[in-house]
């Protein structure tokens, strides 16, 4: 059976149709499909053919058969799905994502914006905390950084916090990021990620196997997962707390035989549980991208290592600059902090900072913090 998308009105009604058949998932939908190639036929015959043919129970057999379809709800899909350019593909179809085919219960159908099949050769799928810490972002761009330049798409969720952090750097560089959402393709969650989708539909992806107007409720976000990781090669957990959605990924990832990757963290913060937790179990342990493309694309990938410091501080910088310079760490400190470590006061202080910000030397941070850039 082989399609090219679902284009033609009248196919798009019936599987939007038997989407909405209570009780039918992917699973189910693929056995309907493969005995009667099309959904049309799929809720036209008996329930004593869908019992007999497919072995459905006799229960599942009588809802699909007596189900009519409403009308006036899928057309209204139909127009929303026209209006954010909005794919409908199938598990059938070549521009489907070949990795996603392999899990064991692939979504049957995918609401796409943007060129998923632009992203589809080498995918690594990013996951972490909606509240992380400083390094944790810093971790997140370094790796998203490395990963674009190598021309490496880069999966995550399009939650607060770490996922948006992965597909706005991606975005940045100039590479390919795919989201995948908990909720209809035309309901914007996060509400301020609502710029982000947009560019993302542009210059990578945005996906979703729920169809138009389906909130983002917590059930949804177990199946959202299994999409991250099984789009991916493997999976890197940045920051997450014991018992987090990202961990609920790593595990699914495990179960779809990916290799899972944890970044370590503070031993003080919860945030670091989940990555400690996983490196335990044997996790690989992530300093930088090299770590993870190494493992699962060498020798076809390679990337420009860059160093973690600054060699040397070559454009002719204060020797008050390279004092404060040589204050800081990767970890944000306080100006306060700066400030009693060199002996300066704190009006010279901060245009020295704004100095070496410039220069790239240092990135600041909420709250008058101040820490060595990873660019």
């Amino acid at each position: 059976m082989t399609h090219t998308e679902v284009e033609n009105p009248l196919d798009l009604y019936y599987w939007l149709a038997l989407e909405r058949v209570p009780r039918v998932g992917p699973l189910t939908i693929a056995k309907l499909i493969a005995v009667f190639g099309n959904p049309k036929t799929v809720l036209e015959v008996s329930a004593a053919d869908l019992r007999r043919q497919v072995g459905l129970s006799q229960k599942l057999s009588e809802i699909i058969s007596e189900y009519v379809p409403p009308e006036k709800d899928i057309r209204k899909d139909i127009e929303i799905l026209k209006e954010t350019n909005t794919k409908l593909i199938l598990r059938w179809d070549q521009s489907y994502p070949s990795d996603l085919k392999e899990v064991h219960d692939p979504p049957a159908m995918l609401f796409v914006r943007g060129n998923i099949a632009a992203c589809n050769d080498r995918a690594v799928g990013i996951v972490g905390t909606r509240n992380p810490t400083a390094y944790g972002l810093d971790m997140t761009r370094s790796l998203t950084r490395d990963f674009v330049r190598a021309g490496i798409t880069v999966v995550s969720g399009l939650a607060r916090g770490i996922d948006t952090e992965c597909h706005k750097t991606a975005l940045k560089e100039g590479g390919k990021t795919i989201g995948v959402l908990g909720c209809g393709i035309n309901i914007v969650y996060p509400r301020e990620n609502g710029p982000l989708i947009d560019g993302m539909a542009q210059a990578g992806a945005v996906v979703s196997e729920f169809r138009p107007g389906i909130q983002p409720l917590g059930t949804n976000f177990y199946r959202r997962n299994r999409i991250i990781s099984g789009m991916s090669k493997g999976v890197i957990v940045v920051e997450a707390a014991l018992g987090s959605g990202s961990l609920i990924t790593a595990k699914h990832a495990l179960d779809q035989n990916r290799d899972v990757f944890a970044v370590p963290g503070n031993t003080l913060n919860s945030r670091s549980a989940g990555p400690h937790h996983l490196l335990k179990q044997g996790a690989g342990l992530v300093e930088r991208a090299s770590d993870v493309i190494e493992n699962l694309f060498a020798p076809a990938v390679s990337i420009r290592q860059p160093t973690l410091f600054p060699k040397s501080l070559d454009l002719s910088l204060s020797p008050e600059a390279e004092r404060i310079y040589e204050t800081i760490d990767l970890d944000p400190i306080h100006i306060d902090l700066i400030c009693e470590a060199v002996k300066i006061e704190v009006g010279k202080v901060s245009g020295l900072l704004l100095e070496l910000e410039l220069n790239g030397f240092v990135r600041q941070y909420p709250g008058k913090m101040f820490a060595r850039s990873h660019d």
